[in-house]
């Protein structure tokens, strides 16, 4: 469970907050328990918007940095394999 996506993505930085008076931080106050990891970083994700009661959170994906140049290649590739093509030429 501590390990799935959406678990990260609802208890990221939660751990910082203080919910109630007498609680520690990272207390869930509708489990009415502690959670039990607090401390993680994202690594494909980044935290754009978390409203004031952090009811809506909004995350942007993050790029890839081994991906873009491999996959501009190929599409490249296949452009100039489609402008070469002989039968696209005929028609």
């Amino acid at each position: 469970m501590k390990d799935s996506l959406m678990y990260k993505l609802s208890y990221h930085r939660f751990g910082e907050l203080k919910t109630t008076h007498g609680k520690p931080k990272g207390f869930d106050k509708m489990r009415n328990c502690e959670i039990g990891f607090k401390e993680f970083n994202l690594k494909h994700f980044r935290e754009s918007y978390t409203s004031k009661s952090w009811i809506v959170r909004i995350y942007e994906v993050l790029p890839e940095p081994n991906r873009e140049k491999a996959m501009k290649s190929r599409f490249f590739e296949k452009i100039e394999k489609v402008k070469l093509s002989p039968k696209l030429a005929e028609i």
